[in-house]
């Protein structure tokens, strides 16, 4: 028997707001604000769920995530154009897909997300971030009065295959009927190495705006792409993960030609340090994008819970300032030269389907 959307409305009626969840790569965040008054019934409500979890409309549920994989990855060009090129990158890491193969996802049973509750959803295992207008001692009584009283369960075992290192570029296309699109990997470390603000530095370089590299090579003054973007740790960056630049040519424009001049700026910032103004810029712009996202309640909880999860504690929110501006010029010229190189590089392209697949540029 199910009564649909109980736990919200009950949230709802005490006034809380911005009930959601997400998954990554690393990990899933449940979040929502409720006022301060109210704060007894988030133990309550959580306590609860994690002691007595029951997986109600559980086959219900695996159809709706069904159905996001046929909307965002099977009839989505980009979609299925992201997965196929995670899928060349990584070989064996988990990281291959993130929403699960559509057999995967169709054979699972409620008997398997029991055992996963049981693995993953321990105290352990689990962070939780506060902020907002309470006394730190009631929170402190409030914890150990609900859950106190729960097993902390071992920490959940990482991964046991270890991506081996990649020895040569890869290259993949997908067929399509959409605008060509571009995808070009880099390998990189994960993001508790001491390169990690560095890659921050070096995607704000690339394609920080108008400023960025890309956007003024490729956009503004050759016009063979509609936008170039950079992420920094596809699709996470709990593990070695990629180092991601995107590209939508122009109309008239290949993703080869797009290849070549994207190429051409990463040798650039082989072969040249930045500029210090330009340097002092992107600092300045990643450390306002990072306080920025601390101007409320729910961005100051998020990003604390994210950095003590990925980091192991929450000071490095404020130590990871401090990294990025410690990041010199030589820092970004050598890891340029380290990680965008060939030999750990993945190229992944949409192709007319009724056209044959190219053949794509030399490999540097």
């Amino acid at each position: 028997m199910v009564r649909p959307n109980m736990y919200v409305g009950i949230i709802e009626r005490n006034g809380g707001v911005g009930f959601n969840a997400s998954t990554s790569a690393d990990s899933t965040t449940y979040h929502y604000s409720l006022p301060s008054n109210r704060m007894e019934l988030w133990f309550l409500m959580q306590s609860e769920w994690l002691r007595r979890p029951v997986f109600r409309e559980f086959y219900k549920e695996r159809d709706v995530v069904l159905e996001e994989r046929r909307r965002n990855i099977d009839s989505n060009p980009l979609g299925k154009l992201h997965e196929t090129m995670m899928a060349t990158a990584f070989s064996a890491h988990p990281y291959r897909t993130l929403i699960g193969w559509a057999s995967d996802v169709g054979n699972l049973r409620a008997s398997q997300a029991d055992r996963f509750y049981k693995t993953y959803y321990v105290p352990s295992n689990i962070t939780v971030a506060i902020a907002g207008d309470f006394r730190l001692a009631e929170v402190r009584q409030l914890a150990e009065r609900y859950f106190g009283g729960l097993p902390a369960g071992p920490p959940p075992p990482a991964p046991a295959t270890v991506e081996p290192p990649q020895e040569g570029e890869r290259r993949v296309t997908v067929e399509s009927h959409s605008q060509p699109y571009l995808l070009i990997g880099y390998k990189r470390p994960n993001g508790r190495h001491a390169d990690d603000p560095v890659f921050d530095v070096l995607a704000e370089l690339l394609a920080g705006g108008r400023t960025g590299l890309l956007y003024r090579d490729l956009v503004r003054d050759r016009k063979i792409s509609l936008e170039a973007d950079v992420e920094t740790a596809v699709p996470g960056a709990k593990y070695p993960a990629l180092f991601l630049i995107t590209s939508a040519p122009a109309l008239g424009h290949s993703a080869a030609e797009n290849e070549r001049a994207i190429l051409d700026v990463i040798e650039r910032l082989r072969a040249d340090k930045p500029e210090a103004a330009a340097l002092d810029r992107v600092k300045r712009k990643l450390r306002a994008g990072l306080l920025s996202q601390l101007d409320s309640n729910p961005g100051l909880a998020a990003q604390l819970a994210f950095y003590h999860t990925q980091y192991g504690t929450w000071k490095m929110l404020f130590n990871g300032l401090d990294a990025i501006d410690k990041v010199k010029a030589e820092d970004v010229q050598r890891v340029a030269k380290q990680y965008l190189t060939a030999t750990g590089r993945t190229v992944a392209w949409t192709v007319p389907a009724t056209q044959p697949t190219p053949i794509g540029r030399t490999s540097r």
